[in-house]
């Protein structure tokens, strides 16, 4: 590694411990949400997408406040987004911990995920900031839709590769394209690049998301933070199973699975079983590569700097990671 790239990463890691801290400093607050939401907060993360604010802003002398302020909306988005999310899938745990809408019901945690959205527009809605405001508003507006196909889905053993690429498109690589784009703008980049950097984070956010559905299947609940093989249980079909709903050997079975409305664990067995037996999981594994190097590509077209190290460390990251 060059000086120049590890005085860069150096001063990354310094930028994001500012982060951190302004991240648990706006979520918390003398009350009963403020302590809800700084208890998720510190529940940790990748903190994926305020990294990438971070490095699609960078330059010479950039000015970070506006940057960072864009960084930690785009983190409370995300985690509001979870809660959320919670509360629709029953979920039971999330990063290791019980959730909220376990531990303090529905009610409550449909307003800590208010709270939480409330806070990053607070941030977004800034003078400095208000040119990433469109793009996160926009990523908020595809995650319902994103949330309301996938909800009109459940257990639906037509759902095809097209309608699940619409899903996560809208659900999960809308914001990483938005936190991309987003932290292009408030640093002044010229339209193009502003471009391409959100298609970057598109693709890099598709990629995630498949991977995310594989490790579902692969994993298991000490390694994820949550049980595996949720989403089947809540009738979400990802990718490894709408390719195995075209084997000819399995497609009736786990049609009368569907048809029930439920997923035992006999069944969860069955269908993982079956999703590597066939090379369902590979072929999966290799629509992330496809995206994960259409990612790669558009950050050929941006001008060169320490940080696309970073960048393209990451994208490889994203089909080798492990939870």
């Amino acid at each position: 590694m060059s000086t120049v790239a590890l005085k860069e990463e150096i001063y990354l890691h310094s930028l994001l411990e500012v982060v951190e801290q302004r991240l648990h400093e706006v979520a918390s607050c003398s009350n009963t949400m403020g302590e809800l939401a700084s208890q998720v907060i510190k529940a940790g993360g990748k903190r994926l997408r305020p990294l990438l604010v971070i490095l699609s802003s960078w330059k010479e002398d950039n000015d970070w406040e506006p940057v960072i302020d864009v960084a930690v909306a785009a983190e409370l988005l995300h985690t509001a987004s979870l809660v959320h999310d919670d509360i629709i899938d029953r979920a039971d745990t999330r990063r290791g911990v019980p959730t909220i809408n376990v531990t303090q019901g529905n009610h409550t945690a449909v307003m800590t995920g208010d709270y939480l959205f409330a806070r990053a527009l607070s941030l977004l809605s800034k003078q400095r900031t208000c040119s990433a405001l469109s793009f996160m508003v926009d990523a908020i507006q595809a995650m319902c839709e994103g949330i309301m196909e996938e909800m009109a889905s459940l257990f639906d053993p037509t759902v095809t590769e097209k309608d699940y690429f619409s899903r996560i498109d809208k659900k999960t690589a809308s914001l990483v394209a938005a936190c991309c784009g987003a932290g292009a703008a408030v640093s002044g980049a010229s339209p193009e690049e502003v471009e391409d950097r959100a298609a970057f984070g598109r693709n890099l956010g598709l990629s995630f998301q498949i991977i995310d559905d594989i490790l579902d299947f692969t994993s298991d609940e000490e390694t994820l933070g949550k049980p595996a093989g949720s989403d089947l249980n809540q009738g979400i079909l990802t990718l490894p199973v709408i390719y195995l709903l075209q084997h000819a050997d399995y497609d009736s079975c786990i049609k009368d699975i569907l048809t029930n409305r439920s997923c035992t664990s006999t069944d969860l067995s069955y269908i993982q079983h079956a999703a590597q037996k066939t090379a369902c999981i590979s072929k999966a594994f290799n629509k992330a590569r496809e995206f994960q190097e259409k990612a790669k590509s558009h950050l050929n077209f941006l001008p060169a700097t320490p940080v696309h190290t970073i960048l393209h460390r990451i994208t490889d990251m994203v089909t080798a990671r492990k939870n």
